[in-house]
C-alpha cells in the first residue's frame, strides 16, 4: 500500500514518521521508485500501491545497540502524543536525565525526533544499563 511505503520513508515532524521509518532508515536508504494505481492489479484493490526500494548500508547508519534501539523507539511511538520523558518512563529511572545528554528536550514528542538523536538515546540508556 502506498501508505505503507509513505511510512516507511518519513521523515521527522510529518504524521507518517514512526517507529517503522526509524528502524527501516536506520540501517536501508529508502526511497519509493514507483507508485501504481488500483487498475495495475487484477481484482483492482481499493488502495494505490507503491514500491519502495531498500539499499542495505554496509553498517547502521548511526552507532547503537538494536535491542535497546527498539525498546525506545516502542516506547515512544506506542503513545505518541505523549512528551517522551512520560512515554519512555519505563525504560530507565533517569531517563530525564538520559534524554538531556542526547540532545532531547524531555517535552518533546517521539515524532519530533530524528534518527540521530534517537541513536544517541539508545547509546545513553545502554551505557547507564552497564
Amino acid at each position: 500500500q502506498r501508505e505503507v511505503a509513505q511510512r516507511i520513508v518519513a521523515r521527522p515532524g510529518g504524521k507518517d514518521y514512526g517507529r517503522l521509518a526509524l528502524l527501516a532508515q536506520w540501517r536501508c536508504d529508502a526511497r519509493i521508485v514507483l507508485t501504481l494505481p488500483p487498475q495495475a492489479f487484477v481484482p483492482a484493490p481499493k488502495v494505490e500501491s507503491a514500491v519502495v526500494h531498500l539499499t542495505a548500508l554496509p553498517r547502521p547508519r548511526y552507532p547503537a545497540d538494536a535491542r535497546v534501539l527498539s525498546e525506545i523507539t516502542f516506547a515512544a511511538f506506542n503513545q505518541r502524543r505523549k512528551m517522551l520523558r512520560a512515554s519512555l518512563r519505563g525504560v530507565h529511572p533517569a531517563i530525564e536525565r538520559l534524554l538531556e545528554d542526547a540532545a532531547i528536550p524531555p517535552t518533546a514528542r517521539a515524532e519530533e525526533i530524528g534518527l540521530d538523536r534517537f541513536c544517541a538515546l539508545a547509546r545513553g540508556v545502554a551505557a547507564a544499563r552497564g
